[in-house]
């Protein structure tokens, strides 16, 4: 078996359930006869200043299996792929953490009502990752307990969580008020999935260094925010988390875990401080050194409570990668982490750098010659499967298919 886990989706009916006084601040997109996007509006968005967001629809706008199921799984029994995770087509839902709680919420369950019509209509072939407003963290919790109950078996999340007071994004594990959310899904045994492209709100850390080429140096937000589950305490607080990096490759995998393993053990030094003390140190026993005085902003009691592993042990345990077939570090990433940890994946309708490869991902792993035959077989379903809790059974009767759509569940309390 094949199980594709990163693969892109706009239904043409992706917010035609957004109901009530927002209805009318919904986007609205308009789709010529073969399904292509061409043209939309959104009354409601909130632009963020500076911010670059992508205009829709996205790569892949013009393939017809963004938004045709049945194209799509002509293709897909062609390539033998069994199952695939349907993520939305970020760069043209215009869904976002930076709009009014009550109109994401709406549109988060309007997209996830059209995702569960798609369940419904092809059982066995789909794995629903539901959207959520991750600005009404309590709503948040809602929807993906909704989204559990009916079917779905992962979360769809930002890889960053942009904010409405400023144009750069902030990582995940330092906002505190979501760990709620986190935790609860741990409890759920739903996975978050990371999609290393924003919600509507696309600029980076990287932007203010782009002018003079210092972008070269500075840390990729993405992998930033991925650390920040780890340093942050994150995993020590929910063990049993489990989180998909998407679309980001594997090459930086390996210099990171040493850089942060590193400091764990032997702490970088503050040169700038006259005392060239430690800035910080996991391990310090309290009262026997103490942490530079002149960069400290968090107390040592803090710093200590923290991260009780090196950052290893959280990539090894609670990190999962989708896999760029293609890329010459992947054997080398697969031996640091074990197989388990990576996912088969084609960005499927994609042609940008990540999906330019979709026809071509399943023969490429299957003559890998630097990948044995049987991480080759976990990769192609079998981490997925160790993931992945078995889907319950739909809470309430299918609406989709030959019975017309899915209609709002009156106890969800988006609806």
């Amino acid at each position: 078996m094949i199980i594709d886990m990163d693969t892109h989706i706009l239904p043409r009916d992706i917010y035609d359930h957004v109901s009530g006084k927002t209805a009318d601040l919904r986007p609205r997109f308009e789709f010529d006869g073969s399904g292509v996007l061409v043209n939309w509006s959104f009354p409601g968005n909130h632009v963020v200043p500076g911010t670059t967001p992508l205009p829709p629809p996205g790569a892949g706008g013009r393939h017809p299996g963004l938004t045709d199921m049945e194209h799509r799984l002509e293709e897909y029994d062609k390539l033998g792929i069994e199952k695939q995770l349907l993520l939305p087509q970020f760069s043209a839902i215009y869904f976002n953490y930076t709009l009014e709680p009550e109109l994401a919420s709406q549109m988060a369950h309007s997209y996830n009502l059209s995702i569960l019509d798609l369940l419904q209509k092809y059982p066995g072939r789909l794995i629903g990752s539901a959207l959520v407003a991750l600005q009404d963290v309590d709503g948040a919790i809602a929807e993906m307990e909704w989204a559990r109950n009916n079917g779905f078996q992962s979360v769809a999340v930002d890889k960053v969580y942009p904010v409405r007071e400023h144009q750069f994004s902030e990582t995940l594990g330092s906002r505190r008020e979501l760990w709620p959310f986190f935790k609860r899904a741990e409890a759920l045994g739903m996975p978050i999935v990371l999609h290393n492209i924003q919600h509507g709100h696309r600029i980076s850390n990287l932007g203010i260094f782009q002018h003079d080429g210092l972008d070269i140096v500075a840390p990729a937000e993405g992998q930033l925010s991925l650390v920040s589950l780890c340093t942050s305490g994150l995993f020590d607080d929910c063990p049993g988390l489990k989180v998909v990096f998407t679309e980001a490759g594997s090459a930086f995998i390996k210099p990171l875990i040493e850089r942060f393993d590193a400091a764990y053990v032997k702490p970088p030094l503050n040169y700038e401080d006259e005392d060239a003390q430690a800035r910080f140190h996991r391990r310090v026993k309290p009262g026997g050194e103490r942490l530079s005085a002149g960069k400290r902003i968090t107390s040592i009691e803090r710093y200590e409570s923290r991260n009780r592993e090196p950052v290893s042990h959280y990539f090894r345990k609670n990190l999962f990668f989708t896999i760029e077939t293609e890329e010459p570090e992947l054997p080398d990433s697969i031996a640091l982490l074990g197989a388990s940890q990576f996912l088969f994946a084609t960005d499927y309708p994609h042609d940008d750098p990540g999906g330019r490869m979709k026809y071509k991902d399943v023969q490429l792993l299957r003559d890998h010659p630097g990948i044995s035959e049987a991480d080759k077989d976990i990769i192609r379903s079998g981490s997925a499967l160790s993931m992945l809790s078995p889907p319950t059974r739909f809470a309430r009767p299918p609406g989709g298919g030959a019975n017309g759509p899915a209609e709002p569940d009156p106890s969800h309390p988006g609806s």
